[in-house]
């Protein structure tokens, strides 16, 4: 079954508060994944980067607490989600300093060689064309970017499998909100070798994966 994107919307947009909270007592997961993030993303002062799916902000605000002159782009699918991180962004002294903007990763709003960096962040998984959403953050990366991106590996982590359930205590995870059942989740997920190839045709000239507390962390290279 092919997932839905309008009720994918809707579904994030109910998930936001849950989502938000549950980051909040699993921050074990952020602690072991956001350093090798923001190491690998090497930002600096005067760079333009984006944070692709960026949900309730953790990645963008991190990134602009480490890199103060750095231009920030957030974006997301989810206006509730993007309450959420401008909310978040003030509550850490960086309202106005981040630019959150509802968007589709299928059709960044961004001209071709935006962006010096970019990080995305497990929002692959929830979109409908994944080989377009890949093709334009490449598109939108500076040559010489890079990018960071991070999706669950196949749900087997303590983490995604509680994330899961939360879903389905939730009812949000059924084919009336979300698009898919219970049979889709396998195929959900990326294994290694098909984020590996999603990337690489779409004209990364190296990846790099790692597993991070049960997440690929992919370094691309443009």
């Amino acid at each position: 079954m092919p997932i839905d994107k309008e009720r994918t919307i809707n579904c994030y947009d109910t998930l936001a508060p849950f989502y938000s909270f549950f980051r909040k007592i699993t921050h074990r997961y952020d602690n072991e994944v956001m350093p090798f993030v923001l190491n690998a993303l090497e930002t600096g002062g005067g760079e333009v980067v984006l944070d692709a799916g960026t949900g309730p902000g953790i990645y963008a605000i991190k990134i602009a607490e480490r890199a103060k002159n750095t231009n920030i782009y957030g974006v997301d699918l989810s206006p509730k989600f993007l309450e959420l991180a401008k909310r978040n962004a003030n509550n850490a002294g960086l309202g106005g300093k981040i630019n959150f903007i509802e968007a589709d990763l299928e059709d960044l709003p961004f001209n071709d060689n935006r962006f010096d960096k970019l990080v995305c962040a497990g929002a692959m998984e929830a979109v409908p064309d994944k080989k377009r959403a890949a093709g334009e953050l490449y598109r939108v990366l500076k040559h010489g970017g890079r990018a960071v991106i991070i999706e669950p590996n196949r749900g087997k982590s303590i983490r995604d499998k509680a994330y899961l359930l939360m879903l389905y205590s939730l009812g949000l995870i059924n084919p009336r909100l979300r698009g898919f059942g219970a049979k889709d989740i396998p195929r959900y997920y990326f294994n290694q070798d098909d984020f590996y190839d999603l990337f690489k045709r779409a004209g990364f000239s190296a990846i790099n994966i790692v597993e991070r507390a049960g997440s690929f962390c992919a370094v691309c290279l443009k």
